[in-house]
């Protein structure tokens, strides 16, 4: 004689069937890759940001990235008719006091070049072209930053020491006398 089953039997295999079938459609969805729809912008090459600083701004943002590049070896500071940087150098295990100062002005491609016009070593003023050479061989900082005895200028490229995180900096007006120094933010935009 057949046994008869009970209906909890039936519901209880129902149960796992539901279970395992709800599991499997749950894997589905988390395996199927997502659709979005993305509303087509207009490519442009890049972003630009208008940036005017005053005289303070710029000194207090040169001195952030100056001790986050040179541990605070340097002090760069923009005055009313020059810019300075100043720092010491060790000389035959002396430590002696230097100072540069310099003219800046917009080149091409919206670099800045700074015409050295004094090098000072403690109180002694040096030949700009020698203190130059010397600096040059000596320097050892971010690779946009040439040293150029020969034209007695620093040439400051900085698309390269301004490029993080495909932003960039472009120098448009350095005007020490009015107190106005514009400048272009360029963001890369992915294509």
């Amino acid at each position: 004689m057949k046994k008869r089953r009970s209906i909890w039997f039936f519901l209880f295999w129902l149960l796992i069937i539901a279970i395992l079938a709800g599991g499997a459609y749950t894997a589905y969805l988390v395996m199927v890759p997502t659709r979005t729809n993305f509303v087509s912008q207009p490519k442009q090459s890049e972003t630009t940001v208008d940036l005017s600083l005053n005289r303070d701004q710029l000194n207090a943002l040169a001195k952030t990235y100056l001790t986050e590049q040179s541990n605070g070896q340097f002090d760069f500071k923009v005055n009313d008719d020059n810019v300075t940087a100043s720092g010491t150098v060790k000389i035959y295990g002396q430590k002696l006091d230097t100072k540069l100062t310099m003219q800046p002005k917009v080149a091409e491609g919206g670099n800045v070049i700074m015409d050295v016009q004094k090098v000072e070593l403690g109180k002694l003023d040096l030949p700009v072209d020698v203190a130059m050479g010397y600096v040059k061989q000596m320097y050892s900082g971010p690779k946009g930053v040439q040293i150029q005895p020969d034209q007695k200028q620093i040439a400051l490229d900085l698309t390269q020491l301004t490029k993080k995180n495909s932003w960039s900096v472009r120098a448009d007006e350095l005007n020490l006398k009015d107190n106005k120094f514009n400048f272009t933010g360029v963001m890369k935009n992915a294509q």
